[in-house]
């Protein structure tokens, strides 16, 4: 019976099996697709998360930061690290001792007790409490700066996903003009076919090519449709929800005016989190060096203020003082490697940080230039090719009214005129990609505010 009961208690105590890693993500990954399916049965009116009707880039990337589960974690990170800074920045002061000296049998009976009590506190040295509170205060700096690039990395990736989008508009309603060219050419061949008036292949050379050019629109929707996917996944919205980006889908194809080469620079190098956190860095090693540099010389290891009890102590002169100093004599050697490495980490950090400055600034040039780049050929399409375009179109409809054109020619004019407005789509997705990736070399934003 006793072996029972001791193998039952020890069953109780036993902690439960823990399910592996993979498991256990497995199974948070369930419950979050359970609730996901419950909250779509409910009512929309009922929802606090329901689909809104229409989103705007700005509204989208508030949504995104908020449902991020990676950045609500590297927040509570950076929570965690500032209330462990405290922590470390308190915890240099030791609370005060009370001492109690012994008593000795002998003297009791003797009739001369002696007890002795005083009150004893470490005080720490001087500059140590400053120094180890910034440099756990440097490592949450570090925490919060590291939140700050997935905040960035959030923001830059929403925002190329509504232009994505936009863009893709864009091209679809390109693609149908080609489309809409090439069947109109298609159809007259057919119909010049049936009056014998062109050969078969010619009219089935135009018909493949118009099917090209649908094949091209129903492509784009279908990027259209995982575009859009990602980008509401990545608010929190349903992907199927009948969600209108609000934005001009030409809008790729305007000039967006940047600063001066040094002033996006300056914004750069304030806003993005790598100096943060290499200055977090330089920070927490110039106050380790402080540390290891108050450890070499003597100081008080603790101050001790006592009353000493007597039947020959007179009153009140029984009070007691005492204290201890601490020489680092044999430790001198460990404490002067302790400042070598200081300061050794300190250049490194000093170095590091000035590379991050140089990384950065070239970053942001290299970025700048193929922008430059880009909005070059732009501009230099749109002022070629689309008054072109637009006298053709005039030209076209002049020569079909004064029958200066045959009609298939005119057709075929046309459709090369529709597909000038895909290739300007083309120049205005490279122009709008290298926008983005200099958005993200800037530290999110391309003003200087």
């Amino acid at each position: 019976m006793l072996s029972s009961v001791a193998c039952l208690a020890l069953a109780a105590c036993a902690s439960p099996p823990r399910l592996a890693p993979g498991d256990r993500a497995v199974a948070l990954y369930r419950e979050g697709r359970v609730n996901a399916a419950a909250r779509a049965r409910e009512p929309l009116a009922a929802r606090p998360d329901a689909a809104p009707r229409e989103l705007r880039v700005d509204e989208a990337v508030a949504m995104a930061k908020r449902k991020s589960g990676t950045l609500a974690a590297m927040n509570a990170r950076a929570d965690t690290a500032d209330a462990q800074a405290e922590a470390e920045g308190a915890s240099v002061y030791r609370d005060p001792e009370l001492r109690v000296s012994q008593l000795r049998l002998d003297q009791v009976l003797d009739g001369e007790p002696r007890l002795a009590t005083g009150v004893r506190v470490r005080p720490p040295r001087p500059g140590e409490a400053a120094a180890t509170e910034a440099a756990a205060r440097a490592e949450a700096a570090v925490a919060r700066a590291e939140a700050r690039v997935v905040e960035v990395e959030i923001e830059a990736e929403v925002r190329w996903l509504f232009d994505d989008v936009l863009l893709i508009d864009a091209e679809i309603a390109a693609h149908e003009a080609v489309a809409g060219a090439r069947r109109r050419l298609a159809d007259q061949l057919k119909a010049q076919l049936d009056a014998s008036q062109t050969t078969a292949i010619e009219e089935a050379m135009a018909a493949l090519s118009a099917v090209e050019a649908e094949a091209g629109a129903v492509e784009q929707r279908e990027r259209r449709k995982v575009a859009l996917a990602a980008l509401l996944e990545r608010v929190g919205v349903d992907p199927a929800a009948p969600v209108r980006l609000v934005g001009e889908p030409t809008g790729a194809l305007e000039r967006v005016a940047l600063p001066a080469e040094d002033a996006l620079i300056e914004a750069a190098l304030r806003r993005r989190p790598e100096i943060e956190i290499a200055a977090a860095e330089l920070d927490a090693a110039a106050a380790k060096g402080a540390i290891a540099r108050g450890q070499r010389w003597p100081w008080l290891s603790f101050l001790e203020l006592g009353y000493e009890f007597s039947p020959a102590t007179r009153d009140p002169l029984g009070w007691t003082f005492e204290a201890g100093i601490e020489v680092p004599l044999f430790n001198l050697h460990a404490f002067g490697k302790a400042v070598a490495a200081a300061d050794a980490e300190a250049v490194e950090a000093r170095r590091a940080f000035a590379g991050e400055v140089k990384r950065i600034a070239q970053e942001v040039r290299d970025r700048l230039r193929e922008v430059r780049a880009a909005e070059a050929v732009l501009e230099s399409f749109r002022a070629r090719a689309l008054p072109v375009a637009e006298r053709a179109g005039v030209e076209i409809a002049r020569a079909l009214e004064s029958r200066q054109i045959h009609s298939l020619d005119a057709l075929d004019l046309d459709e090369r005129r529709a597909a000038s407005q895909l290739k300007l789509l083309k120049v205005a997705r490279t122009y709008r990609t290298a926008l983005a990736e200099l958005r993200s070399a800037a530290g999110g934003r391309l003003d200087t505010r």
